[in-house]
């Protein structure tokens, strides 16, 4: 007869347990910071997560703490909420955040005009740190000028 293999012990059990704990709030903790710093970075709330997701604020404050597992649902959520990867997430991959994305979701719902106008004045800060005279030196740039009908528009 073929021999068979032998379940473990409750004593060998529990002491897989116990350091495995501390591994798991760990991962756990780790999670809850990358939770908390893509929320942070594209500006949302607790309180509009907790909506998207249909879960009190308290939980995804306890999610972020690590507090509270993630089920592997709530993680794929986010995920599309922070237009992030599931992996970065989980910090399985190291990827860097873009400084402009903020910016871009910031200004994607503006008409076109208001869009431009960020452009401009985006334009406008690059160009006011860049020396152009000879060695490194002299007057910052200027701004390109408007062309007639492109300036802001006023109301008599």
């Amino acid at each position: 007869m073929p021999e068979q293999k032998r379940p473990k012990t409750p004593v060998a059990a529990a002491n897989d347990n116990d350091s495995g704990e501390s591994d798991d709030s760990e991962e756990q903790a780790k999670i809850g910071a990358r939770l908390k710093e893509a929320r942070e970075y594209v500006g949302l709330l607790q309180e509009d997560v907790a909506s998207a997701l249909g879960i009190p604020r308290a939980s995804v404050s306890a999610m972020e703490s690590g507090k509270r597992r993630v089920t592997g649902l709530e993680v794929r959520r986010l995920a599309r909420i922070y237009r992030k990867p599931v992996g970065w997430l989980l910090g399985e991959d190291d990827i860097e955040l873009s400084d402009a994305e903020p910016l871009f979701r910031a200004t994607e719902s503006l008409s076109d005009r208001d869009r431009d106008q960020v452009l401009r004045f985006a334009e406008f800060l690059a160009a006011a740190g860049k020396p152009t005279g000879p060695g490194g030196q002299g007057e910052p740039q200027r701004p390109r000028p408007r062309a007639r009908g492109q300036g802001r528009e006023t109301e008599s």
